[in-house]
């Protein structure tokens, strides 16, 4: 990968991050459907412009599309919150079980990396505790407690996608 794609690729990321991040810290539960579905369309608009470009393959530009239509179904059958649950806890692994267990270069998952080990140990502990609130309460009714905790996560969404645009930028 070129030096400028990496980086074009880094500023998508960061500020993709803090957009989510704000959404989330603006609308709190109702946040994670409209993230889901926002996700859905743009890798179906994504899958089409593969295609159309012939950026990849046709099965790569056909992935992509089901991708985002698996979003949109989560979406419609009311899993978005538990499904947001499971990425924010899978998100934390890296830092929970050390990037030494080799999992995180497997899966191909970047650990946190805030510039300041405290900071990544607070992320971590917040990506979790929501994380686990998301999907408890699927079983259980936590009502306001879900809402701030969602906002808690979208505001450190969109410090970790502000450090990073920075970092892209320098």
């Amino acid at each position: 990968m070129s030096k400028k794609s990496s980086l074009d690729n880094s500023l998508v990321v960061a500020i993709l991050f803090a957009l989510v991040g704000l959404i989330m810290l603006a609308l709190g539960n109702g946040s994670i459907s409209l993230v889901f579905w926002l996700a859905g369309v743009l890798y179906i608009i994504l899958g089409i412009i593969q295609i159309a470009t012939k950026t990849t393959d046709l099965k790569g530009g056909i992935v992509t599309i089901v991708i985002g239509i698996i979003f949109l179904v989560i979406v419609a059958v009311g899993f978005a919150a538990m499904c947001a649950g499971i990425i924010l806890i899978l998100s934390a692994l890296p830092a929970v079980l050390g990037t030494s267990s080799g999992l995180s270069k497997k899966f191909g998952i970047k650990p946190l990396d805030s510039g300041s080990s405290t900071l990544n140990k607070i992320f971590t502990v917040v990506l979790l505790v929501v994380g686990v609130c998301l999907v408890a309460g699927y079983f259980v009714a936590t009502g306001w407690i879900a809402d701030i905790l969602i906002r808690i996560g979208g505001l450190v969404l969109l410090v970790v996608g502000l450090i990073d645009l920075a970092k892209a930028l320098r």
